[in-house]
């Protein structure tokens, strides 16, 4: 213990910066990671049709009939189930993912994924459902993905909001999550609508001798702030486009965004310290989504990564999210690992939830889904947040994107952003603005930037390459998870009709059995449990047939052979457990190892017959 307390100082000082495989029937596992036989791959019937569209976003019973058909295709390996309605009276669609014949899901450790927690971020929705596709798609032909599948448990909720997504699509609104179930009449204030019926909610100008805009003399599109000494010009002031609800005809208020919640700080977290945003935050019943997802996640304890589809910003996220928020070294490694992985793979920036807050409002407590999951849970979770329109610009940021979003960044980047939509997008991406009569402000432009398609949402011509990469990711952090195996069973004589069972048991993923420490430390994992069966005229000799291992190390604590702190020396990888038991010769032994996140291994031997090599 002294040394991982060295090891962790060492660390800190330096910087402050899923299925179990296919069931041990036999002996010996020599090639213990390795796919298995050809034989257990069957081929897959039917093709995946309907197939997945980069072109446009599915409505909602066009996603159905996607995961159903796929689900008909690939029966071996996927299933669909609902976890839950939504106030609108949709399913809420959950896709497991496993080879069944090598084991029910809850046996196998394993990854969950969900997109669409916030409605118009379309992007990551796709994302997750291209993950589905590329498992059933490359299962049998791809290696790593065939190892997946048949040696972990793959979950996707790939809608989390199905009526806040269908309101972003029929209706054009901007929706955060999901629209209200009760609604009482809109407050004051300006409603964001698309007025002009051009498809797209962008802004308005309007001319205002006290207005804090004037037109940029590099380009006339572009609105710049008014020095603080200026005045006699040309000035404007700018809003979303939209109405007004009770207009007095001079003050002008926006209204909060018709978005029902927020979901993503729906998820319970008893640290929240105001009474009001701790009612507001427990009130599930406007959330019923989250309630069934909640439940859905506590039903699988199985469930070891997490990664939820986001968009924009072309970043990694990962705990820690709020100042207090602690993470034992072994945790930290783990992050820095596989977002270092996911940043080779996307190009996106990885980084804390914490650091991307800019040492802003601090003092603030969130609550969100990757905190409940992690510092509850013991879950090591990430946020994925797709495509950076800034960098597909060429604007370099100085900083987290969030700094530049609240307007700290030179004008030379907005002409930038210009050009680039002149250049890359044929001007789609900014509409040109043009006059509107608007019923209660009277002469207005209408006009600039397209938030939902072009800045929430990869343009559709880029989403398929944007997304692609991330499924390479996923399939390495499923690869990671660990993994319990019987390296070996064997039965030798210990006198008449008794009998010395010996197990040796092994966790062959990167990861140690318990997966975060954070799971030991909130005692919500258990121990790596062994379990010997036997025939009715047969038992255990001094003892039961029941054993505790504790935890199995992984690979993930083995850093560097450069010095004395950088690896972990031993097996502790490993286990041997043994029995004596009576039993006539012939006769059939069992062994069944169990751990909730490591999964299950099963092994069988038959005493007094002939041993086979390791």
């Amino acid at each position: 213990m002294a040394k991982r307390e060295r090891l962790a100082m060492l660390l800190l000082s330096a910087s402050l910066i899923l299925i179990l495989g296919p069931a041990s029937s036999c002996a010996p596992a020599p090639d213990r990671d390795k796919t298995p036989p050809p034989e257990t791959h069957r081929p897959l019937e039917g093709s995946l049709s309907p197939g997945l569209p980069f072109d446009r976003i599915l409505f909602y019973d066009e996603l159905t009939e996607l995961l159903r058909g796929w689900a008909a295709a690939r029966p071996g390996i996927m299933d669909l189930q609902s976890i839950g309605t939504s106030p609108g009276g949709r399913e809420l669609w959950l896709v497991t993912i496993t080879n069944k014949e090598t084991g029910p899901p809850l046996e196998k450790p394993a990854i969950l994924v969900d997109g669409n927690i916030h409605a118009v971020e379309w992007t990551g929705g796709v994302a997750a459902l291209n993950f589905i596709r590329r498992l059933l798609r490359d299962y049998g032909k791809d290696e790593k993905v065939t190892r997946l599948v048949d040696t972990r448990c793959v979950y996707v909720l790939p809608r989390l909001s199905p009526d806040g997504v269908e309101a972003t699509l029929r209706d054009g609104l901007i929706v955060r999550s999901s629209l209200p179930s009760r609604r009482e009449g809109p407050p004051p204030g300006l409603r964001w609508r698309d007025i002009d019926g051009d498809g797209r909610i962008v802004f308005m100008r309007f001319r205002d001798p006290n207005g804090p805009w004037k037109v940029s003399p590099a380009d006339p599109r572009l609105l710049v702030a008014r020095e603080p000494d200026e005045a006699g010009g040309v000035y404007w002031r700018v809003l979303p486009e939209g109405t007004l609800e009770d207009f007095d005809g001079q003050t002008i208020s926006v209204g909060p965004g018709l978005e029902g919640v927020d979901f993503g700080t729906m998820f319970p977290d008893d640290r929240l310290t105001s009474p009001v945003e701790r009612a507001e935050q427990r009130s599930l019943d406007r959330a019923p989504e989250i309630a069934a997802y909640v439940e859905a996640i506590s039903k699988r304890p199985n469930i070891i990564a997490h990664v939820t589809c986001h968009s924009f910003g072309g970043a990694l996220l990962m705990p820690p999210v709020n100042p207090g928020d602690g993470m034992p070294a072994n945790d930290r490694h783990v992050f820095t690992t596989w977002s270092a992985k996911g940043s080779e793979l996307t190009g996106y920036d990885a980084m804390s939830y914490l650091a991307l807050r800019g040492g802003q409002d601090l003092e603030k407590h969130i609550s969100t889904e990757i905190g409940w999951l992690y510092n509850v849970r013991g879950i090591f979770p990430f946020i994925t947040e797709f495509w950076n329109p800034l960098r597909a610009a060429g604007i370099k940021l100085e900083g987290p994107m969030s700094l530049w979003l609240g307007g700290f960044h030179a004008v030379e980047d907005e002409l930038k952003l210009l050009r680039w939509n002149d250049q890359e997008l044929h001007g789609r991406g900014f509409a040109p603005w043009h006059p509107f009569e608007h019923p209660q402000l009277g002469p207005v432009e209408i006009g600039g930037w397209d938030k939902v398609h072009y800045w929430y949402n990869v343009p559709f011509e880029r989403l398929e390459n944007e997304v692609a990469p991330h499924a390479d990711w996923l399939i390495y952090l499923a690869l990671s998870l660990p993994r319990l195996e019987i390296r070996s069973l064997s039965a030798e004589p210990a006198g008449e009709r008794l009998w010395r069972v010996r197990a040796v048991v092994e966790n062959t993923g990167w990861l140690p059995t318990n997966g975060s420490q954070k799971a030991l430390d909130n005692k919500v994992v258990g121990d790596v449990m062994a379990e010997l069966s036997l025939p009715p005229d047969a038992h255990v000799v001094g003892g039961g047939p029941l054993r505790t291992i504790g935890q199995l190390a992984g690979r993930s604590e083995q850093r560097s052979t450069a010095t004395w702190w950088g690896y972990e020396p031993g097996t502790r990888d490993r286990a041997v457990l043994d029995w004596t038991i009576s039993a006539p010769p012939g006769a059939k032994v069992s062994v069944i190892v169990h751990h909730d996140h490591a999964g299950t291994a099963r092994g069988d031997i038959r005493v007094g017959t002939p041993r086979l090599p390791d």
